[in-house]
């Protein structure tokens, strides 16, 4: 993905369930949640994998790395629905990338 270099703000119609931060010298964007259950922990990406082969149900499995940058209000964050929910942002980010053309592909 390519990396913003200021803080930005998704399309505000549409999401207010996080933005983007960049910290000043960081070769990384990490993503600030806003939804209130999640509000103000800040996290980034790391690695992102596909499984080969789909599932019975046609769904083709994701995994991802992820490091907890911030998250000032001790935010209950251990748990598969948080996980779940971090996930569906990436798809959406990755949506985005894709139709902007602005993925870059790497090993």
């Amino acid at each position: 993905m390519n990396t913003p270099t200021k803080n930005s703000n998704t399309d505000q119609t549409k999401n207010k369930r996080y933005v983007f931060a960049q910290k000043t010298g960081a070769d990384y964007t990490a993503i600030k949640l806003l939804d209130p259950k999640y509000s103000n922990v800040i996290y980034k990406y790391g690695k992102v994998r596909f499984a080969k082969e789909e599932k019975a149900d046609g769904t083709l499995p994701m995994k991802f790395d992820y490091d907890i940058l911030s998250n000032p209000e001790s935010k209950d964050i251990d748990n598969q629905e948080f996980i779940d929910f971090i996930g569906d942002i990436l798809i959406e980010v990755m949506e985005q990338q894709l139709n902007d053309g602005k993925v870059e592909f790497g090993e």
